[in-house]
């Protein structure tokens, strides 16, 4: 991990993501904070010191069930936060998330965000806006479970967490996140594989984004 104040220069990260509520006060009271590999960002043990919107990068969030298994919940991507629904008290305490790849993001304390952030009109109604979408992304996921076969939901997937065209997950997380068991989720890999979608290497599998992005068309006009 390597923080440093937040400056002028970090700016341009910011321009693409159109966040008006972000003003130079606030800025001037954040960090910039950037995260290895499979780094946690977010300890399901550790109170929640900052609300962070992912500036570069992907990363995933693990529930840690009483048996020791840890279930993927979502992923995340740029423009998505890190803390929301701590600093709406829907959970007192956060899940743990965890980089994908190289991840760099905005960290603005929670003390400034309640004492700040929340009294301004848009924010409020700009974060309940984003969760709402979330869950209804939750609830999508749930319902492509159930009406789309696994090749077109696991070709989604492979585009939507793949780092430069590489995927890396752990294909056990994964079977639990897509609700298919192993054996059914490696049959469909070699699917993929067999049909020129993905070729496996060392760290994963390669992935071609124009086949798959065809293969996803192809099960929405099923």
């Amino acid at each position: 991990m390597k923080k440093e104040n937040y400056d002028e220069s970090n700016k341009h990260s910011l321009n693409h993501l159109q966040l008006p509520f972000l003003t130079e006060t606030i800025l001037r009271q954040s960090f910039i904070i950037d995260y290895d590999r499979n780094e946690k960002i977010v300890s399901q043990t550790t109170k929640l010191d900052y609300l962070y919107i992912i500036l570069e990068g992907k990363a995933r969030i693990i529930q840690q069930e009483a048996n020791g298994k840890n279930l993927i919940l979502q992923f995340l991507e740029t423009g998505d936060f890190i803390g929301e629904q701590t600093l709406v008290k829907a959970e007192a305490m956060p899940k743990d998330v965890i980089a994908i790849d190289s991840v760099r993001c905005l960290a603005i304390p929670m003390g400034v965000v309640e004492s700040t952030l929340m009294k301004q009109p848009e924010f409020p109604t700009f974060i309940a806006q984003y969760i709402g979408k979330k869950l209804l992304l939750r609830m999508t996921h749930f319902s492509n479970a159930q009406t789309f076969e696994l090749k077109y939901r696991l070709a989604a997937l492979l585009v939507e967490v793949a780092v430069n065209d590489q995927y890396s997950e752990n294909n056990t997380q994964i079977a639990d996140y897509l609700g298919v068991s192993y054996r059914h989720l490696t049959h469909t890999f070699k699917y993929l594989r067999d049909n020129g979608y993905i070729e496996k290497n060392k760290g994963g599998y390669l992935i071609d984004q124009k086949k798959l992005h065809e293969l996803i068309r192809a099960g929405n006009e099923a």
